[in-house]
């Protein structure tokens, strides 16, 4: 496969195209429809760790995600990263300032390998204007995406450091497959990941859970975090 080298956004550029048919914005799109999109996507490969673009980047392009995941983050005052959402394979990205031509509302990078179709921003509003299906997918997916901002920002703005730690062990824990009524977490992440989600700091991650252990709410064994009382952890999250 010839590839070549993106020079704005560190891609890969590949000859091989791949599909659209599996974003949930063209799910009621003809086929014929989603192969003229695709026609003037631009395919690329972007190594993990690549930031695909800068909240004050002022380029329009719409990104379909056809392989991997991406991360939508910002920085507080303190320098801090908050990440907003990881958008995953069939999800698009990019689509605010296609339609309002402003710059980029915050950075993305590649959480891992992908494969993405990068569209014009002209193209994918003109687009939306002759297909009013997908123009009306668009719109669902703008609301789903301010109810789960809103949510986020209530959680970042009420909670104390700390709690807000609590509150991503609880997003993060699913029930034991060994039963007994006990939640986990199988795999705990490294605290700068829960920092990032936390929006504090990796020291703030390990004293909260530092203290989770020594009051015997979590007990922990390798990577595996489990939770011992979880109301009483849902609890801290509310405490006022």
């Amino acid at each position: 496969m010839q590839e070549s080298a993106d020079q704005n956004s560190g891609e890969q550029q590949v000859t091989e195209a791949g599909t659209l048919s599996g974003n949930y914005l063209l799910k009621d799109v003809a086929p014929e429809v989603v192969a003229g999109l695709e026609e003037f996507c631009i395919w690329s490969r972007v190594p993990e760790g690549t930031q695909i673009f800068d909240r004050d980047d002022t380029h329009t392009d719409v990104f379909f995600v056809i392989e991997g995941s991406v991360r939508v983050l910002d920085h507080a005052e303190s320098g801090q990263e908050v990440a907003f959402s990881d958008i995953s394979a069939g999800e698009v990205f990019g689509e605010l300032s296609a339609i309002d031509h402003k710059e980029r509302s915050a950075t993305v990078y590649a959480l891992e390998e992908c494969f993405l179709a990068r569209a014009p921003g002209k193209e994918f509003t003109d687009f939306l204007l002759r297909y009013p299906e997908m123009a009306v997918q668009m719109m669902g997916h703008f609301v789903q995406t301010i109810r789960d901002l809103n949510s986020r920002v209530v959680g970042l703005s009420s909670m104390t450091s700390i709690q807000r730690v609590y509150a991503e062990i609880l997003q993060m824990s699913e029930p034991d497959p060994q039963g007994g009524g006990k939640w986990v977490v199988a795999a705990m992440p490294q605290h700068m990941e829960i920092a990032v989600w936390a929006g504090t700091s990796p020291d703030t991650v390990a004293r909260a859970i530092g203290q989770l252990l020594k009051a015997e709410v979590v007990k922990r064994k390798n990577r595996t975090l489990t939770i011992l009382d979880r109301q009483r952890l849902q609890d801290l999250v509310n405490a006022s």
